[in-house]
């Protein structure tokens, strides 16, 4: 016996109904255009570029007119063929000779290559004028400054010697140099071949100043303490003469060429202005160099110690100072005789501690250290 055919729908576990298409439906893009027609509808209706519908009111609007299309009497002062025309017609016109811009004064126009020279250089220095403390630090600084403008630029213009002013300034308010005048043109001397300007250690020092440049290179300095800024090195904190190009130009950002220097400045931060912020505490050490110049002339002929051998005796007593007197010097500051090398000088410090000044001598208790006992 067959049994009977039963067709009956198959259960929802087995059989699962189609799934929708993915995304937003019919109904979300519809509310979406929606919204989007109202609200330009609204923005229209506020902007009052289209009237509203007649049926939500009557839209009216009200201009005060307080002027006539033509006035006779304006026409024919502005057709006037001279002034004196137009005062029989307007005796209250203003004189017009009161309001002459012919005496107005208009900005020269600007120099295609003076604008291109100021942004290859960079932004300039912030003015700054550098007071010591005393007079003495004044004095220091100012023969500090006009000591390195002197032997590093004395054979260039001008604008050669602010240049290599302006250099030495930009140190002094840099966080990564010496905060003084001369802390940063003696930097290193102490040391053979270790000093940041090679006047300062190779015995060019020795020479007698030329009057003339040295009395130059005093008024650069006096203006560069002063506040005078230099614009045309920038922020410049290094540079080097044509003739040769150290690795470290480099790592450095060139800003011009002035004379016969390169100068260059920091990348980066450091080269900008807002890192030019190092207060000037105003005490300026004793001059330089701190490596006496009789040796200097000694490792130069090859009778010293190599350059970067080790520490150097230093200079205990007083640099010696060119016979001029332009620039203010220091009164323990002697100058020598032209043309005479100074010779290195030792001086026992003197310190209010007595027992200080036994230094270098052995006490009594540990004179017989290091030896067996019996």
């Amino acid at each position: 016996m067959k049994p009977e055919l039963s067709l009956t729908a198959r259960s929802t576990w087995r059989d699962p109904p189609p799934e929708g298409p993915a995304g937003p439906g019919r109904a979300f893009w519809a509310a979406i255009g929606a919204v989007s027609v109202v609200a330009c509808l609204a923005f229209l209706l506020s902007s009052g570029q289209f009237r509203a519908p007649t049926f939500l009111g009557l839209y009216s609007v009200s201009v005060p007119l307080d002027f006539r299309p033509y006035d006779p009497e304006r026409w024919a002062i502005m057709t006037a063929e001279d002034y004196e025309a137009a005062l029989k017609i307007d005796p209250t016109l203003p004189d017009p000779r009161s309001i002459d811009f012919a005496d107005a004064t208009a900005l020269p126009p600007a120099d295609p290559a003076a604008l291109r020279e100021e942004a290859f250089v960079g932004p300039a220095a912030k003015p700054y004028v550098f007071r010591g403390l005393t007079a003495l630090d004044r004095e220091r600084a100012h023969y500090c400054l006009t000591a390195a403008i002197y032997y590093e630029a004395a054979s260039e213009s001008d604008d050669g010697m602010r240049g290599v002013a302006q250099t030495i300034i930009n140190r002094v308010r840099h966080p990564s140099f010496p905060g003084s005048v001369c802390g940063v043109v003696f930097q290193g001397s102490q040391r053979a071949g270790v000093c940041q300007f090679t006047f300062a250690c190779d015995g060019a020092m020795a020479r007698a100043p030329s009057r003339a440049n040295w009395l130059r290179a005093s008024r650069v300095a006096a203006a560069a303490l002063g506040g005078q800024v230099f614009a045309k090195v920038g922020l410049a904190t290094h540079y080097h003469t044509q003739a040769i190009w150290p690795r470290w130009g480099k790592s450095l950002v060139m800003t011009n060429i002035v004379g016969a220097h390169i100068f260059h400045r920091w990348r980066g931060r450091w080269g900008m202005p807002d890192a030019f912020r190092a207060p000037y505490a105003g005490r300026e050490p004793v001059p330089g160099p701190y490596l006496p110049v009789a040796q200097q002339l000694a490792i130069l002929k090859g009778q010293g110690i190599a350059p970067g051998a080790g520490p150097l005796p230093a200079l205990t007593g007083a640099a010696s100072l060119p016979d001029a007197a332009p620039a203010p010097l220091p009164g323990a500051l002697v100058p020598a005789t032209p043309g005479v090398p100074p010779a290195a000088t030792s001086a026992t410090p003197a310190y209010a501690d007595p027992r200080l000044n036994q230094s270098g001598q052995i006490r009594e208790e540990f004179a017989k250290s290091g030896e067996w006992k019996r």
